[in-house]
């Protein structure tokens, strides 16, 4: 059966005796089989509140100009990212060790010993922008607030 007969198999229905109009048999079929086209759907044009809003066409015009650098970010980085998945292959064997992980776990705390003061530093400089976000996001939300009470 060759690819146009299946898709002419698919879009017609036999229908079997059921015409309102008589059909003749021939003489060589027994049984008389008339083959009736789908009909296909109607065109449905979407009325123009559901087109995207400028908001969102702005979006995706940022989206399609990023595009390239989204991808030059991807080839420049994947060197790294491969040379990072070959360490951690080369590193999991090694962790099974307790002398190498009891040296990873003084390196951490090593490491965190040497951050603390930049995270305290980050945590004065940052917080009261934060809290002032978080007072104007209150007062700008008093319906969600209410309703919860």
């Amino acid at each position: 059966m060759s690819a146009l007969r299946k898709v002419l198999v698919v879009h017609e229905e036999p229908v079997v005796g059921t015409s309102a109009h008589r059909v003749q048999p021939s003489a060589k079929a027994s049984v008389v089989i008339a083959m009736t086209p789908r009909v296909s759907p109607p065109v449905y044009e979407a009325p123009a509140s559901t087109r995207p809003s400028a908001a969102k066409l702005l979006r995706n015009m940022a989206l399609f100009l990023s595009a390239p650098f989204i991808g030059l970010l991807y080839a420049v980085l994947l060197p790294f990212v491969g040379l990072g998945l070959l360490v951690w292959i080369a590193a999991k064997p090694l962790l099974e060790r307790p002398r190498v992980r009891a040296a990873l776990q003084t390196g951490k705390a090593a490491a965190r010993l040497m951050a603390a003061p930049f995270v305290g530093l980050a945590y004065v400089v940052f917080f009261p922008f934060i809290a002032m976000a978080m007072l104007v996001w209150v007062a700008a939300s008093p319906r969600r607030h209410a309703a919860a009470a």
